[in-house]
């Protein structure tokens, strides 16, 4: 039983007075924690203590601390502590525990609105919208926005609600929140930003109409980028709207940039997606053959992605088209332009720009030497690292190209890629949709926030102008129905002559098409991928070409398929030629046919020629080093000018390090000529980096947090902590092979702390290859192969450590027999640590062949002195005979590249 320290209070609280005053945290925390347990710590300072520690990372002692003080001390203030205990497990991922301290908390108080606003946060990242909502509906009614210090909360709390309500579709009363939100505090541009949206989605005009305390210019300048493509026909307009989120969300440029600036030297171009859209969406929907069309000869296709899984078939299709699927959800911005930085990828384009969920700081750093947008959002981002869109010279035309921050990357027909294996389900008949037989059928399937008042104005004059007519529309909100029809009937339009497509499968939404008659497109949005829809399903669009690109996208596809006479230039234009179209039914049937005879070789569907163009284009804009110059002349080996990078400021300090035996190489003028030597036996396009060191995400193990926490996590005695660069080089090294095809392997397990360290430092979630471990020590017991503990069962020690580990696979035998019929057949990193060279030879001759090119073998203790290095002189006789050199590393380790 412990008994409580022998101090006074008083004398206490005055030290833990200096200490803080001091700085010293450490002996702060100590005389906290022996207040807490006398019941004798003040919530001031026990507030004080805590946030010190939060601040300096150390969240658990701070929780500790807390959970103390509420064990030993009884106070009016407890529902605070338990509020901040609540922030502090919120903070460390600890949802059940902070939920449970918020409730506490509201039950001692339960007009204590904080722990009200915190819970409901809480509540909606966990997934319980419902409760979430309960949760605010209670602080609005707590905080009285009429008291100045309760009015900020009820402001948030109106907020929160109206995100909520908006993301799960409830657009009246999520507009509703906002403007009582607005009505306390007009001086809110990111909530005014919403309700502009809202107000487009719902098609509730004017969508600027008057807020009190906000002029017309506010409401502008808070349009998002998004809405301003449906707001406005003006270049410049949208330009300004792009800078404002740029200036606003998007951190500048990162100097220095991650990529060489000179780009690299591939035998295949490196392309990289960059998305969170390769699933069921309209990216998807056009891009899925673009990805499978790629010229695998000449380029080779990257997705980084943080995509959701909707099981659907397109996301499995569209997986199984890249090259290399690479998961960065779980990864930070700068983790995630790392992760691109080590593929070192040629040109990097994001599908995304600015829209909902996109990632632009990730582009920030600069983790390609190109970066292009395309398809995701059809106008300028404004991003400062943005260097191309692909376009073509309709969509964009030469003078409206200083509108845009990117520069043109011109393909030379249409910019839209399609693609060619969209099924079209049975046409069904118009009784089957719920439409008149009789009826000339308009439709237009954009999303609603396409729809402006002028362009719905000039739908109704078309009705009013064509007898017998309807308009056919999709939409899942009533509000938006009800909003329309209400429009309709007060520009004296029967609202009964417009109709609403329910949703359906992609098949049977394509066939839809055929029993409607023309096309009617929105400006200035104009139809994109369901304009490829309707042509490709054979029904005429008629648009309206304006100033902006997403003003002139169905134009160009109209150009593609041979139809542009269905190009109009002004509304006027575009409802007289609607009305003419209407009347010459024989028309229709013509470009209907003319569609369906050219689908399979018009430009807008010939889908390898439009390939063949975006990587014409591509071509063009890579960046390849020069040449190194050719020289006769040997340098010097002392005098040898180092790499721009080096592995550490001094690199003779590797001798000083803990264990120098490990050291067997100290010349630093040996080892960057000896690594040059390696990279001139590396094949063009694997991913040797400036140097050793840099395969990692640092200079040095020791600020590389990912390897810092695996590490520490799978130290099992000193020596391991001596030895932290050689786990190093196999955690680099590891993060080489991960790139390169194969498994990888290790024969010489041990206790497994080398397998785990790596497969940690990915993250086992992330570690997306087989590991392979094999080890004798339970069979062949040579003097110097053998450790305590080895007799007494450690084998299923190592198992144990490993369960969990669905991507480690360990073996138990005498190597190199367990290789038989039990190893992978192709190799990416292969780690021999064996102490015998007969045993490491044998490995060789099993496994070397399979290792895959731009594969590492990794050979500890290479060049460790006495009988190690005798030893290893029989592997350098077995490297030479096959035209390799073992690399020497300043570790002691010894590296060969495959071939």
């Amino acid at each position: 039983m412990s008994t409580k320290p022998d101090h006074n209070p008083q004398q206490l609280l005055a030290q833990l007075a200096t200490s803080l005053q001091r700085n010293d945290l450490s002996a702060a925390y100590e005389q906290a924690l022996q207040l807490s347990t006398l019941g004798a710590l003040p919530i001031v300072e026990l507030f004080s203590v805590t946030a010190a520690e939060t601040e300096a990372g150390r969240g658990q002692r701070s929780v500790a601390l807390f959970r103390q003080w509420l064990d030993q001390t009884q106070s009016p203030g407890t529902y605070a502590v338990l509020f901040n205990l609540g922030v502090t497990l919120a903070n460390l991922n600890d949802d059940h525990g902070a939920e449970t301290c918020y409730r506490r908390a509201i039950e001692l108080n339960p007009q204590f609105i904080e722990a009200h606003m915190n819970l409901g946060t809480l509540l909606e990242r966990k997934g319980q919208v419902i409760d979430a909502i309960a949760v605010w509906n209670q602080a609005t009614a707590l905080a009285n926005p009429n008291v100045p210090s309760e009015r900020p909360f009820h402001v948030q709390a109106l907020n929160n609600l109206g995100r909520v309500l908006e993301n799960n579709k409830n657009l009246p009363l999520a507009e509703e929140m906002m403007m009582k939100s607005l009505a306390l505090d007009p001086h809110q541009p990111k909530v005014l930003t919403h309700v502009i949206h809202l107000r487009q989605k719902q098609c509730k005009w004017p969508v600027f109409a008057p807020i009190a305390g906000i002029t017309h210019e506010e409401m502008v300048d808070a349009t998002s980028a998004l809405a301003m493509l449906s707001a406005s026909d003006d270049p410049q307009v949208q330009l300004e709207a792009a800078r404002r989120f740029v200036a606003e969300k998007v951190i500048p440029p990162v100097e220095p940039a991650l990529a060489p600036a000179e780009g690299y030297q591939h035998k295949r171009i490196r392309i990289g997606y960059l998305s969170s859209d390769l699933c069921s969406h309209a990216v998807s929907i056009l891009t899925a053959e673009l990805y499978e069309l790629h010229d695998r000869q000449h380029f080779e296709v990257y997705a980084f992605s943080w995509t959701r899984e909707d099981g659907t078939p397109l996301r499995a299709r569209v997986k199984a088209a890249m090259d290399h699927y690479i998961r960065i959800d779980t990864m930070t911005d700068e983790e995630a332009a790392q992760c691109i930085r080590a593929h070192e990828i040629d040109v990097l384009i994001d599908l995304h720009g600015l829209t909902l969920g996109t990632r632009p700081n990730i582009l920030s750093y600069r983790p390609a030497p190109v970066q292009l947008t395309y398809l995701g959002f059809p106008g300028t981002t404004a991003l400062p690292c943005i260097d191309y869109v692909i376009a073509d010279r309709f969509v964009l035309p030469e003078h409206l190209a200083p509108f845009m921050s990117e520069q043109p990357l011109y393909v030379p027909e249409c910019f839209q890629i399609n693609d060619r294996k969209r099924e079209i389900g049975p046409r069904p008949t118009r009784a089957d949709v719920g439409l008149p037989d009789d009826a000339f059928v308009f439709c237009s399937f954009n999303n609603n926030f396409k729809f402006t008042e002028d362009v719905f104005s000039a739908w109704m004059r078309i009705l009013q102008r064509v007898p017998h007519s309807v308009l056919w529309l999709v939409s899942d909100h009533q509000v938006v129905r009800d909003n329309l029809r209400a429009e309709a009937q007060r520009l004296g339009v029967d609202p009964q002559r417009i109709y609403f497509a329910e949703r359906a499968t992609p098949s049977a939404y394509l066939a839809r098409y055929g029993v409607a008659d023309l096309f009617l497109d929105t400006l200035p949005f104009n139809a994109g991928t369901t304009a490829s829809d309707a042509l490709w399903a054979g029904l005429p669009l008629l648009t309206v070409a304006g100033n902006t690109f997403c003003a002139r996208m169905a134009g160009s596809l109209l150009h593609a398929v041979g139809l542009p006479e269905l190009i109009t230039h002004s509304l006027q234009e575009y409802e007289d030629t609607a009305v003419q179209l209407a009347a010459q039914p024989e028309r229709i049937a013509a470009m209907k046919q003319h569609l369906q005879d050219t689908r399979s070789n018009c430009i807008l569907f010939d889908s390898p020629r439009f390939v063949r163009h975006m990587e014409n284009a591509l071509r063009s804009v890579v960046k390849t080093p020069a040449a190194p110059a050719i020289t006769t002349t040997a340098p010097k080996e002392k005098t040898m000018k180092l790499p721009a990078h080096t592995p550490i400021e001094n690199p003779e300090r590797v001798i000083n390090f803990m264990v120098r035996t490990v050291w067997g190489l100290t010349d630093p003028a040996r080892f960057y000529q000896l690594m040059e030597e390696a990279r001139a036996l590396c094949v063009p396009g694997t991913y040797l980096g400036d140097n050793l060191f840099t395969w990692g995400k640092s200079n040095s193990p020791f600020e590389d947090k990912a390897f810092v926490q695996a590490w520490e996590s799978n130290t099992q005695n000193d020596a391991d902590r001596a030895i932290a660069w050689r786990r190093y080089i196999l955690a680099c090294a590891a993060y080489h092979c991960a790139q390169v095809e194969g498994d990888f392997v290790e024969c010489g397990v041990y206790r497994g702390t080398g397998i785990k360290t790596v497969v940690d430092y990915f993250g086992k979630d992330n570690f997306n290859k087989t590991f392979w471990g094999y080890d004798t020590y339970d069979y062949n017991p040579v003097e110097h192969h053998t450790f305590e503990g080895q007799a007494d069962g450690l084998f299923k020690e190592i198992q144990a450590r490993f369960d969990g580990y669905d991507n480690v696979r360990l073996v138990k035998g005498l190597l190199p027999q367990s290789l038989e019929g039990n190893s992978p057949d192709k190799i990416a990193f292969l780690h021999i640590d064996l102490n015998s060279a007969e045993f490491e030879i044998a490995v060789l001759d099993a496994l070397f062949d399979r290792v895959t090119p731009g594969g590492m073998v990794v050979l500890d203790d290479y060049e460790w002195s006495g009988q190690y290095r005798l030893q290893k002189m029989a592997e350098d006789a077995w490297f030479d005979a096959r035209k390799y050199r073992v690399f020497p590393l300043p570790t002691g380790q010894g590296l060969v590249i495959k071939r």
